[in-house]
C-alpha cells in the first residue's frame, strides 16, 4: 500500500510507503507529510495513483478524480496519522552542541534511518521542520548525509 499527497509548497503529487509519514518533496525539497482530505491510499498495482504521479501536479479533471478519493479516504488517512502519532520515541542522550551536530548525533543513534524517527527526536530537543530542513539541507551539500529513499537518511 502507498499514499499519495500533494506537497502544501509545491503542489507536486508525492507518494509514500504506507508506514511512513514524512518525505522529501521530489520536487521542491521540502520536508512534507501527508494530511487527512489531501491525501489517498492505494495499491501498489493501481492505475490511477500511476496517473496521478505522473502528471506531477493536478490539471482541473485530476483535481476532481483526487480530492473525490480523498474525501471518502478521510477515515482511512486519519487512522494511518493516529497510528503515527502513538509510536513511541526514546529520548537520546545528546552532549550539548550546536543544532547541527545535535542532529548528526541523532541521525547516528537513529537506527531505523527513517525521516519521521528525526524529526520526532529533534521535536523533544526544539528543533522545528524548518530548521531541521536547513541543516539536512546542508549536510546533504557537505556530503554527511545521503538520501537513499526520499523519507529515509542514510549518513555517508
Amino acid at each position: 500500500m502507498r499514499i499519495l499527497f500533494r506537497c502544501y509548497n509545491c503542489e507536486a503529487i508525492n507518494e509514500i510507503p504506507d508506514k511512513y509519514k514524512h518525505r522529501f518533496c521530489r520536487s521542491c525539497g521540502n520536508i512534507v507529510t501527508y494530511i487527512s482530505g489531501e491525501a489517498i491510499v492505494c495499491e501498489k498495482s493501481s492505475s490511477n495513483c500511476d496517473d496521478f504521479l505522473e502528471a506531477k501536479t493536478l490539471d482541473e479533471n485530476l483535481a476532481e478524480k483526487f480530492f473525490m478519493i480523498a474525501d471518502s479516504h478521510i477515515d482511512l488517512i486519519s487512522n494511518l496519522i493516529e497510528e503515527h502519532a502513538q509510536k513511541q520515541i526514546e529520548l537520546p542522550d545528546v552532549p550539548s552542541a550546536s543544532l547541527t551536530e545535535t542532529v548528526l548525533h541523532l541521525l547516528k543513534t537513529n537506527l531505523s534511518g527513517t525521516l519521521d524517527d528525526l524529526i520526532k527526536r529533534c521535536d523533544l530537543f526544539d528543533i522545528g521542520l524548518s530548521k531541521l530542513e536547513k541543516i539536512i539541507s546542508q549536510m546533504i551539500k557537505e556530503g554527511l548525509v545521503y538520501l537513499p529513499q526520499s523519507w529515509l537518511l542514510s549518513l555517508t
